[in-house]
């Protein structure tokens, strides 16, 4: 979160700056257009920047980190299992899947990041569901779901899940033009500083689609929510995006936007419009239970070739993850539907780790049947690999 002093270069590159989910369109900024009264507001709040948060405040709140600690994006507690966050943070694009979520953990329970594995509560990423389709965060469609290996205990003070927006409440004004809304983060104070490590608050007016339209010079999607602060200088910037948008209304606090990119640390801000969200977010975190479909060890693969597996899959199953680990060599996994994959033709590839480490996610996978392949960067020696289905 920025002051009216800071700027910051932008890239129009997502993927070369995914890991710290950076801010990545540049455009022109624009003053807000509030022509009426918003319905809901937050009166007690002034736009004055960013400022401490107090402890307590913001219990939905997590930091997503690397598994040494190393803090990268926000996120929000939907329940004991799940967060939602940015699908920047967690790489991913419409055929390349997100990290092995082994390599992710997220941090509850602590305004100070220091105090997170003494004061608060550290839990390893079990599974990444990004939103389906292809996607950049210019586009829309930018938010993930993080299913947790240790479920966090919600106490209800410094560790609560946040509601998401629902239509009713865009109805009662929640996301109106002019309501002010509040941000939390540990993203950089100035553009280039150091992450802070105590939690910090922003207040943002939010503004209408066809004004942010008119401020960035590009289109803005019906799932994009837009927020000004220019005239405040206020801006989230680089460890911010993910983290949670929240209106205080006549239904009390409800998640309506993940911050998800702004021109370089400055305004208009842009996020995930949260209700647009929340059928995918209702599919998905109810369900707690994963079914194995696939268990498969000693999984070998010549350098430069290929080893498929085949498996049939019913209708009606939410999501479908296959994981590749341990072993020796440099594996890439490949999964593709009703037909075995090649290096050009595939539903989803694993990113690159130059290791055996790889995952894939696909939401909503169709029924039939589906391939699931290891290609060889370098010889592959007895890994293991798991798919598995939710229910």
């Amino acid at each position: 979160m920025t002051s009216s002093r800071a700027s910051f270069p932008w890239s129009h590159s997502l993927r070369a700056t995914v890991a710290l989910g950076f801010l990545s369109l540049g455009a022109g900024c624009g003053p807000e257009a509030v022509s009426a009264r918003p319905a809901v507001t937050e009166s007690a709040q002034s736009l004055m920047g960013a400022t401490p948060a107090a402890a307590g405040e913001f219990p939905w709140m997590v930091s997503l980190q690397d598994s040494a600690g190393n803090p990268l994006c926000g996120g929000t507690i939907l329940n004991t299992h799940w967060v939602l966050t940015s699908r920047q943070c967690v790489l991913g694009t419409g055929t390349v899947t997100p990290p092995h979520p082994s390599t992710l953990r997220v941090a509850a329970g602590s305004n100070s990041l220091a105090l997170m594995s003494i004061a608060g509560q550290v839990s390893t990423v079990l599974d990444i569901i990004p939103f389906p389709d292809s996607w950049n965060a210019a586009q829309g469609k930018d938010v993930a779901l993080l299913r947790l290996l240790t479920p966090l205990t919600l106490n209800g003070t410094t560790v609560a899940a946040l509601p998401v927006a629902t239509a009713a409440d865009v109805s009662a004004g929640y996301t109106d033009p002019g309501v002010i809304a509040t941000l939390s983060g540990w993203g950089q104070t100035a553009p280039g500083s150091a992450i802070p490590d105590a939690l910090i608050k922003m207040s943002v007016p939010l503004m209408s689609n066809a004004d942010a339209s008119l401020a960035l010079g590009q289109p803005v999607t019906v799932d994009q929510l837009a927020a000004d602060g220019s005239a405040q200088g206020n801006a989230f910037c680089t460890g911010d995006v993910g983290s949670p948008l929240v209106v205080d209304g006549a239904s009390g606090k409800k998640l309506v936007g993940v911050a998800s990119y702004n021109p370089g640390c400055s305004a208009p801000n842009m996020f995930a419009r949260a209700s647009y969200f929340k059928g995918f977010i209702d599919m998905i975190t109810p369900r707690l239970n994963t079914a194995p479909r696939a268990t498969l060890s000693y999984v070998n693969a010549p350098q430069g070739g290929w080893k498929h597996y085949s498996l049939t899959l019913p209708s009606g199953i939410p999501a479908f993850t296959v994981s590749l680990q341990k072993g020796t060599g440099n594996g890439t996994l490949y999964v593709r539907y009703n037909g075995a994959p090649t290096l050009t033709n595939y539903t989803c590839r694993s990113g690159a780790t130059d290791s055996n480490l790889e995952y894939c996610s696909i939401f909503y996978p169709s029924q039939g049947t589906w391939y699931i392949s290891v290609y060889g960067e370098t010889a592959v020696t007895n890994a293991s690999m798991l798919g598995r289905t939710f229910y």
